[in-house]
């Protein structure tokens, strides 16, 4: 048979509740050429059985089963057997709308582009919506792709570090060389955007075509979950990457956004954990990070998106970050807050 115009690839771990529904909400989509990879990362609860059972029920479903190595190792294993033009990502407890692809496909066709993206909303286990759980962008239409990394270092959304609100020509991934880091849990699948969006431009499509779930317990929502250290290596990696792209003037300025952006990150991470009761146990990986910190805090000081008071929070942490937070708990709680 010939391949499929697109792939779409589904990790499988602890969702044996979710994954039928999710799976009937793609085989619905009304752009009928996809294949849909199925990828079953060694999970205890009988998942397996039911991805190779949801398989009789629609040649297109392709099931791979493998040893349990986190979810980056699964999504390189969808991302190696894809055999579409095009590559999509949804999660296994998520659902979309039965356009989501047909739209995509046609931004990308119609826009000479090679990214489509959408907006995002969130329901709970029942499907109930969550207010104010959205993923919107305001830069509908066509841009630089790396404008959804600047997007967020501007204002903290997450729109452009997802994959599973995007449609991908998989040559991005192919010619580039890349592939997942596994050795990331939070952000796996945000960790390489930056290579795939260079010298790229993104078609926002201004819809809600995406559902994504929010589950109690899930790893997402544990207060802080030591693997939320990731980001912080993630963020690192895009701040060196910007740093070392003096001669692409598109990108004028990342960079200083991209400083501004990660002290604001280590500081509000440093005041979760440690109202979390985390700090003890995570301070000396905070503190293999906080020497990243220590190197940029000259640019810190000369960064124009950093305010004032900010630059004299950032010169006391990098001295004692101990008695900095102890000193902003204090204050904070004095005016009705845990952190300032």
């Amino acid at each position: 048979m010939p391949n499929p115009t697109i792939s779409i690839v589904t990790t499988v771990y602890d969702a044996k509740d979710y994954i039928p529904r999710t799976v009937r909400s793609i085989l619905a989509q009304s752009f009928t050429d996809f294949e849909l990879l199925l990828v079953e990362d060694g999970s205890p609860n009988g998942c397996g059985e039911l991805c190779d059972e949801l398989a009789k029920t629609d040649p297109r479903i392709r099931v791979f089963h493998k040893e349990n190595g986190g979810p980056a190792s699964a999504l390189n294993v969808g991302l190696d057997n894809a055999r579409g033009d095009y590559i999509g990502f949804v999660d296994s407890d998520d659902l979309v709308d039965p356009d989501l692809y047909e739209t995509l496909l046609n931004a990308i066709r119609e826009n000479d582009v090679r990214i489509a993206s959408c907006n995002a909303d969130a329901v709970d286990e029942q499907e109930k919506p969550v207010p104010g759980a959205g993923v919107n962008i305001n830069i509908a239409g066509r841009h630089m792709a790396m404008e959804l990394l600047l997007d967020t270092f501007k204002t903290g959304g997450f729109y452009g570090l997802l994959c599973w609100n995007k449609l991908f020509d998989i040559r991005l991934f192919r010619d580039k060389g890349v592939h997942f880091d596994e050795t990331m849990f939070f952000g796996d699948d945000a960790s390489e955007l930056h290579r795939v969006y260079d010298g790229e431009y993104v078609y926002c499509v201004p819809r809600v075509l995406y559902h994504y779930r929010r589950r109690g317990g899930q790893m997402t929502e544990v207060l802080f979950p030591p693997r939320r250290l990731d980001d912080l290596k993630m963020y690192w990696n895009w701040l060196g990457w910007f740093a070392a792209q003096p001669d692409k003037t598109e990108y004028k300025g990342y960079y200083e956004w991209a400083v501004a952006w990660y002290w604001k990150v280590f500081y509000l991470f440093w005041c979760q954990a440690s109202e979390a009761g985390a700090m003890a146990k995570l301070k000396p990986e905070f503190l293999k990070h906080k020497k990243h910190l220590d190197s940029i805090l000259p640019d810190i000081l000369r960064c124009p998106h950093v305010p004032g008071a900010e630059k004299a929070r950032a010169v006391l942490f990098c001295a004692a970050p101990g008695l900095t937070y102890t000193l902003a708990h204090a204050r904070g709680k004095l005016h009705g807050s845990k952190t300032d």
